[in-house]
């Protein structure tokens, strides 16, 4: 945890007296089996150790937060209820499991700095998510203080975190309240002055009723037990009440708590009956010299009278069925005083609760048995019963003669302590800063879900599962609990989750289970908090039904570059847009292209999806157009790759069954990327591409600057050739294109892939597989560094031309490496020759 980014140095103080006291304890007890001189020498080393350094001293580096010193806790008689708490990325997980580095000493937050924290990075920070809801703040706005009546202060840690009692006292309650959960109140005497505290939401309670404490002494574990979001410890400071924990009094405060919380009603009974733990333990307890108190509850008769041990208390608590037995007698006493029920006091309150129910509709308090909150002892009837019972009491007090009882004396409390009022303007909601860490989270862990079987489809009655991976950013799986947990939602009359929540991983991932149940279409949406974080679209559909596409979308790139290999997807949808995935469909389905694009459709395994995507087709695999099924796809995905030399490409899908087209997808086929208008062969290059003789763009870019391959250049003949071939004029020429095709495949299969080549070797290929009439006259080249048989090679391939280099007029330069676009210029350059022989334009 930190405030800030900077380091810095502190002094973190370990004491070692609770050591020292149990090697004295142990001394005591084990006396028969260990020599004196063994615990002598122990307890030297400690005393050494205290001198070296006061209680011994460690520096460690860490960020800049105010820690609870130990040393001090252990010698005053007031210490804070939490001593090493969890961090806050480590909360969710046991206390117990947590390794050192998860773990830290409470930071001490000062009344002060409410305001600061309350603002300090919009409001989202180590303060704000450690004390969640302060003291006299709402539940929604955790630190607005003044405007809300939360009557302790929450602070979070993991599960099973040690809670200590902050004094010495009695304790009076230990046991699990309905809103509470499993809770503890301590009784203590501190300067004269009676207070309680409370510590509520326990996981473990480690304290009994009646038992005498200590400061320091453990009495129970943090968990969420009881009216509870989130392990957390509420802890509250009950002054001289009437009961424990202190709870606002309907008579004085008749509203819900939901209202005095988020309204900020009542704000003088709150302090007026408890006090900001925060405040009380910084100035270690000093602040109760600001509470004037006087007076002090008594019963409100001191008689044998059954009821009388109750009233006080019961008449601020709602009861009904399933609730304390105890609350339940004392209810049951009341109402056989006044005549209502006629039962026995059994904590049973189904006998009770018709009885209750004809007093609410004879009091007014219901209207009808319907009514909501009929049969409960709830507020409206508290209020109504304690009028009755109290007239009933004055009633008996007078008509008894052997009544000694005094009448109930009030506390009065003043105080002169200053709260801090903060804006809630200024204050983040806890959705807000929940919403955040869920943020958070998410950058730190990717979430994914995949089908089973792939394909967001699932039968009637069938059922599938859903792989849930949490892991973090070098993959390493998630193994501890969620925040907030992670919910999933959809309709329930539709679909069935198994389970609907999860909170624990083990090992990052986790199975959910989809049954279908009813036909359609619906959304699972997968919930952290309050936040959807996905949302999965899933067709239920009926087994054995044959299904027909209406809809299709292709994913490809729009603006290819000519002669570039690039990968289409095809997604096939029902009538509703719902993807056909691992869905089966009926019919044939063929992509048509216009002229100029050529398609080679792709097939393999579902698990090898990516890998077929990026395998690359050869080019006799490419075809004008292809036909295929369902089985031909991946699990309904239609994949294939095209190249175009067309500007104009269109791709079609089309249902051969009726011919209806499903989509047509229209492609801007561009030139290469970073083909300059300067540059010398670009006109060669770009005719090259658009006849489909050159190849081997990359990324868009043809790279015609880069050394070509031999292998390359033959895959560039033997394009040409093919080219001749489409348009060949006569049978003898046919049958010299083949015969060159079968020998340039011949070297092709003893050259390797990278080896490099020269301007003579692709003049020497060129002239043996391109020229076909060497009868034409022509002008013969003078190269200086060429033989008289490479001239007449050059005079053939480059007749009428020369190289467009400084060099180009007198020499050729045979041993430099040629580039890829100085053989699409001397390839080019041929087929212009004999264009009007060989070829025919298109």
């Amino acid at each position: 945890m930190c405030t800030n980014n900077k380091k810095s140095t502190r002094n973190i103080i370990i004491d070692l007296t609770p050591l020292y006291i149990e090697i004295n304890l142990y001394k005591k007890t084990f006396k028969n089996y260990f020599k004196n001189k063994v615990i002598m020498n122990i307890k030297k080393q400690i005393i050494k150790i205290s001198q070296i350094s006061l209680l011994g001293i460690f520096t460690l580096t860490s960020t800049a937060l105010p820690i609870y010193n130990i040393a001090e806790a252990a010698s005053s008689k007031i210490v804070y209820p939490l001593q090493e708490i969890s961090t806050l990325e480590c909360r969710f997980n046991d206390f117990d499991t947590l390794s050192s580095n998860c773990k830290q000493q409470l930071p001490v937050l000062k009344t002060k700095d409410y305001t600061k924290y309350a603002s300090q990075n919009w409001g989202y920070n180590d303060f704000t998510r450690l004390y969640t809801v302060l003291w006299g703040s709402s539940y929604k706005y955790g630190w607005d203080v003044w405007h809300g009546g939360h009557i302790g202060t929450d602070i979070a840690t993991a599960k099973g975190t040690p809670i200590y009692s902050m004094a010495d006292g009695t304790v009076i309650h230990s046991k699990t309240d309905v809103a509470l959960g499993k809770m503890v109140s301590i009784e203590h005497n501190i300067d004269g002055k009676k207070i309680v505290s409370n510590y509520a939401h326990m996981s473990v309670i480690l304290a009994k009723k009646g038992q005498k404490v200590k400061a320091w002494t453990l009495i129970g574990k943090v968990g969420s037990t009881g009216n509870s979001t989130g392990n957390h410890l509420h802890f509250q400071l009950d002054l001289d009440t009437p009961f424990h924990p202190y709870y606002y009094d309907y008579s004085k405060c008749p509203y819900s708590y939901y209202k005095i919380s988020e309204e900020g009603l009542c704000f003088d009974e709150l302090e007026n009956n408890t006090i900001d733990p925060l405040k009380f333990l910084e100035t270690n307890g000093s602040v109760l010299k600001n509470y004037n108190i006087t007076g002090s509850y008594t019963s409100t008769n001191s008689s044998s009278n059954s009821s009388s041990t109750s009233s006080n208390d019961i008449f601020n608590k709602t009861v009904y069925i399933w609730y304390s037995k105890t609350d339940i007698k004392a209810v049951q006493r009341i109402y056989k005083d006044l005549g209502v029920y006629k039962g026995s006091i059994n904590g049973k309150y189904e006998d009770l609760e018709d009885d209750i129910i004809d007093y609410q509709l004879d009091t007014g308090v219901i209207k009808s048995k319907s009514e909501y909150g009929a049969g409960w002892f709830g507020p409206k009837t508290r209020t109504q019963t304690k009028k009755d019972y109290d007239k009933y009491l004055a009633d008996w007090t007078k008509s008894s003669s052997n009544s000694n009882s005094s009448n109930n004396e009030k506390v009065y409390i003043t105080n002169n302590v200053k709260t801090v009022k903060i804006a809630k303007k200024n204050v983040l909601s806890r959705e807000e800063i929940e919403a955040r860490e869920v943020k958070e989270f998410l950058k730190k862990y990717n979430v994914s879900l995949t089908f089973q079987d792939v394909g967001w489809n699932v039968a009637i009655w069938k059922t599938t599962k859903i792989n849930l991976k949490i892991t973090d950013r070098k993959g390493k799986g998630f193994k501890w609990n969620m925040p907030w947990g992670m919910s999933f939602i959809a309709d329930n009359n539709k679909v069935q989750i198994f389970p609907e929540r999860l909170f624990y991983f083990t090992d990052g991932e986790r199975d959910i289970l989809v049954k279908g149940l009813k036909a359609g279409n619906i959304t699972i949406s997968v919930k952290v908090w309050g936040t959807i974080i996905k949302r999965i679209p899933i067709k239920i559909y009926e087994n054995g039904k044959t299904i027909y596409p209406e809809k299709a979308v292709i994913i490809a790139n729009k603006s290819p570059v000519i002669g570039e290999a690039n990968t289409a997807v095809v997604i096939f949808k029902d009538e509703k847009g719902k993807n056909l995935i691992n869905l089966e469909y009926g019919s044939t389905y063929k992509v048509n292209t216009n002229n100029g694009t050529k398609i080679c459709l792709k097939e393999g395994k579902i698990n090898e999806l990516s890998k077929t995507a990026k395998k690359k087709c050869d080019d006799e695999d490419y075809k004008d157009n292809v036909t295929f099924t369902y089985n031909n796809t991946i699990w309904g995905i239609a994949l294939f790759d095209y190249k175009s030399t067309n500007k104009n490409t269109k791709l079609e899908i089309v249902n051969t069954f009726n011919n209806k087209v499903l989509v047509s997808q229209k492609l801007n086929v561009k030139d290469p990327k970073g083909l300059k208008s300067t540059y010398v062969y670009k006109n060669d290059v770009v005719s090259l591409l658009w006849q489909s003789v050159a190849d081997g763009v990359n990324k868009g870019y043809f790279l015609e600057e880069r050394e070509i391959t031999k292998m390359d250049t033959l895959n560039w003949i033997e394009n040409a050739l093919k080219e001749y071939k489409d348009d060949a004029m006569n049978n003898s020429i046919s049958s010299k294109i083949d015969t060159n095709i079968a020998n340039v495949n011949k070297i092709k299969a003893k050259t390797g892939k990278y080896t490099k080549t020269t301007r003579k070797e692709v003049l020497d290929l060129t002239y043996e597989f391109l020229v076909f009439d060497t009868n034409t006259n022509v002008s013969l080249k003078q190269y200086k560094d060429l033989d008289s048989l490479t001239n007449i090679k050059a005079s053939y391939v480059l007749n009428n031309t020369t190289w467009k280099d400084k060099f180009g007029e007198n020499y050729y330069q045979p041993d430099v490496k040629i580039t890829r676009g100085e053989a699409a210029f001397m390839i080019n350059n041929i087929l212009n020759q004999n264009r009007n022989v060989y070829l025919t334009l298109r």
